[in-house]
């Protein structure tokens, strides 16, 4: 994975409760800028809320992930990326405060497992995109019935490029997985006013 799209994902606090919708609810960005994101993020199965502050050092390839507060408050996970033309390898520290020394194995492991779900996630959205990018990966065209009349609708997403060839339609409106980006496929227009329209004919 080019290096360009790690960081882009790195960036995207948007995707976080569309993408990975099992872990996260929903999120609410505090502070958004070049070199990343702070946002208070409420977590699924009645765990809470927690704040998380995204750093990025590009000059040492690196990001921190830090949960200012919450559950795991103190918590920092250091990711270091290096590029090799089209792929990025990643080197992950979680940096853990107050684990006691036996419980250490089963902590590490939980946060493994954790980090590496969201990972292989962000990456199926990651390679899709740059297919579209680099002009790999068509655009296709989806259609189906709606009050009765037949209508088609491009099953690319116009925001970044997230797949709408199975999402579901409700009342006439499809929904990103990738974002929660909404259009009413019988118009193409924006169903939820953040300005983008998908292509129908």
């Amino acid at each position: 994975m080019p290096l360009a799209r790690v960081w882009e994902n790195v960036l995207d606090w948007e995707h976080l409760p569309w993408l990975h919708r099992d872990t996260f609810a929903a999120v609410h960005p505090l502070a958004t800028g070049r070199d990343g994101w702070r946002a208070e993020v409420d977590l699924r199965l009645g765990r809470g809320a927690v704040t998380i502050d995204v750093a990025i050092d590009r000059a040492a390839g690196c990001y921190h992930t830090r949960t200012i507060a919450g559950p795991g408050a103190g918590t920092d996970i250091l990711t270091t990326l290096a590029s090799h033309g089209l792929r990025t390898s990643v080197h992950v520290e979680f940096l853990v405060p107050g684990v006691p020394p036996d419980a250490a194995p089963t902590v590490g492991a939980m946060y493994r497992t954790l980090y590496t779900r969201l990972w292989d996630e962000d990456e199926s959205m990651m390679v899709r995109r740059q297919a579209l990018l680099d002009g790999r990966l068509e655009p296709g065209w989806r259609e189906v019935e709606v009050d009765g009349r037949r209508v088609r609708f491009e099953t690319t997403c116009p925001h970044l490029g997230g797949p709408l060839d199975a999402a579901p339609i409700e009342d006439g409106c499809i929904t990103c997985p990738w974002h929660g980006y909404r259009f009413d496929v019988r118009s193409g227009r924006s169903a939820d006013g953040r300005g983008f329209c998908v292509r129908v004919s």
